[in-house]
């Protein structure tokens, strides 16, 4: 890694940059720890990432995306909030526990073999469409069915932590894994430390949901 450019790309970064990164690595944080106001932290930093894919980079499809990220973060909060049936017992868990199924969240469910199927297929499929899009505008893009690919499970991704699916950040550790390189090739190295935070965040995420998942008697325990 080149440590000059990454200091020289710290310097060079906008605020408003700063404050939308900022605002997305509150919304992973609070997503693993299964917090609604997370999807707050996303819509905001979603608009903020619109106004500057306009206003500074001049990238409509990429503003348009995070219009999408923004609309979804009104869906997850609405699906987050409704109301289910009651809790089973929680009288053997630790407080911490018994406070976060307190909140009367739709359950985290795993993923059966035909949405896994289902997810892979649509993401590709999406994917190759986002590249070919990409590439009759800027023949120059760097790894555009790469980029389109992993754009395209973000998409789906977010749809299965909208549901409540366990796997979704099993998902979204292979998309920041493929983002790390693409960040690396392109020596974009601040966007690449912060996909090693995403990774982490996300391994977080998974164990601390499996855990939820299993004191709530939607899984059974390993």
């Amino acid at each position: 890694m080149d440590v000059a450019l990454l200091i020289e790309q710290v310097r060079t970064t906008p605020l408003l940059d700063w404050l939308a990164l900022g605002c997305s690595v509150v919304y992973v944080l609070l997503a693993s720890r299964d917090r609604n106001a997370c999807w707050l932290f996303a819509a905001v930093g979603s608009l903020l990432w619109a106004h500057q894919m306009v206003a500074v980079y001049n990238l409509i499809s990429d503003a348009l995306l995070q219009v999408f990220y923004f609309v979804m973060a009104g869906v997850g909060l609405y699906r987050w909030r409704r109301s289910t049936r009651s809790r089973p017992a929680v009288e053997a868990l630790d407080s911490e526990v018994v406070g976060e199924l307190a909140g009367q969240k739709p359950p985290i469910l795993r993923m059966t073999l035909g949405e896994h199927l289902t997810v892979a297929s649509s993401a590709l499929l999406l994917g190759y469409g986002l590249a070919n899009f990409v590439l009759i505008y800027r023949a120059d893009a760097a790894m555009p069915y790469l980029d389109g690919i992993t754009t395209a499970f973000s998409v789906v991704a977010t749809f299965l932590l909208i549901a409540r699916r366990l796997e979704n950040w099993l998902y979204f550790v292979v998309i920041d894994l493929a983002y790390v390189f693409i960040y690396w090739r392109t020596e974009a190295y601040l966007y690449l430390l912060v996909m090693l935070l995403y990774i982490v965040v996300a391994v977080y995420g998974y164990l601390h949901w499996r855990r939820l998942a299993i004191h709530s008697g939607h899984e059974a325990a390993a």
